[in-house]
């Protein structure tokens, strides 16, 4: 079971982050983003087999590929690394009919490094496409976290998110 957190667009805060170069994913992009999807699925599904590298490459390709709904913000090191990963899509909203709630953004995945954590990474992506939605007209960003993720939850809610607790995931 997931909990859900949503992060309204008055509640953001904001800080000054351009240590780190984000930018959404290409194609071209492959290689270098495949230690970070490795590290991502061990940390994701401990018990599984490390994934071949062959389909990782598949699997990020379909990720990258322009009519995937979901981008891939990555913010990567001076020298190339691919230190984190954010996906990210926007959707227009089913159950609400006010114009100005119509677009949110679903954060499908926020992930750091284990060694690039606590460097403020992980605030600086989730800026990023606080700012890529607030110029695409989004009123609410909405992701899961799982809830024994309880560094994952003190990081959102310290970054302004709150925690639903009536919505969860099945």
């Amino acid at each position: 079971v997931s909990c859900s957190i949503i992060r309204q667009s008055e509640h953001m805060r904001k800080k000054n982050r351009s240590i780190y170069r984000i930018s959404w994913s290409t194609y071209e992009d492959q290689h270098a983003l495949v230690p970070l999807f490795l590290a991502l699925y061990v940390h994701d599904v401990p018990e599984a087999a490390t994934p071949d590298r062959e389909d990782v490459e598949a699997h990020i390709a379909l990720l990258t590929d322009p009519t995937t709904p979901h981008k891939l913000a990555i913010a990567w090191s001076g020298d190339g690394v691919a230190m984190a990963l954010a996906a990210a899509a926007v959707f227009v909203s089913v159950s609400d009919p006010r114009r100005d709630q119509w677009r949110q953004v679903e954060l499908k995945e926020l992930f750091v490094l284990p060694k690039f954590r606590s460097r403020e990474i992980g605030a600086a992506l989730l800026d990023w496409i606080e700012d890529w939605a607030t110029l695409n007209g989004v009123s609410r960003m909405d992701w899961h976290v799982k809830s024994d993720n309880h560094r994952g939850i003190a990081f959102y809610e310290a970054h302004g998110a709150e925690l639903v607790r009536s919505r969860l995931s099945m």
